[in-house]
């Protein structure tokens, strides 16, 4: 899938492993704890998953749970792959989305964001941040919901 994202960047989506030449370096990671869905209060965009890059030699899957602890205190079980996106910016990157589940919130010390925010749906309104609100993002929201894989 191709679109523009919000900061005018042409943008492509897929949900198949290897399909884009730029390796992925940054993680964006949807998850849910008891039954809610976890996101992040980011100081200045306001509402968002937990997400980031990952550090020299740092694998995605170790750069997903770090970037979810450092940004909510919670603990991920179940990481899965889900999704990838690569952004036509300069430089180009490639963002790599997962699914998880969280086991724990530990109270923390935060420095990046004010914490984690539980939330019952993924209505998007003016307390989300500009990167949960572009095509892409609604495109990846919609096949999570679609996976079934929280459904009770």
């Amino acid at each position: 899938m191709e679109y523009t994202d919000l900061n005018g960047f042409a943008c492509s989506l897929s949900f198949n492993k290897g399909v884009f030449q730029i390796e992925s370096r940054h993680v964006l990671v949807i998850a849910k704890f008891n039954g809610k869905w976890l996101l992040t209060e980011h100081k200045e965009r306001g509402l968002e998953f937990p997400g980031g890059k990952a550090e020299t030699g740092e694998s995605l899957a170790h750069a997903a749970k770090r970037e979810v602890y450092e940004e909510t205190g919670g603990l991920i079980e179940d990481l899965e792959w889900f999704a990838e996106y690569m952004v036509q910016s300069e430089p180009p990157f490639t963002k790599t989305v997962f699914t998880g589940t969280v086991s724990a919130i530990e109270k923390i010390e935060l420095l990046e964001t004010k914490g984690a925010v539980l939330a019952d749906d993924l209505d998007v309104d003016s307390k989300f941040s500009f990167l949960m609100k572009d095509e892409g993002m609604k495109q990846i929201m919609e096949r999570v919901k679609l996976d079934g894989k929280w459904d009770d």
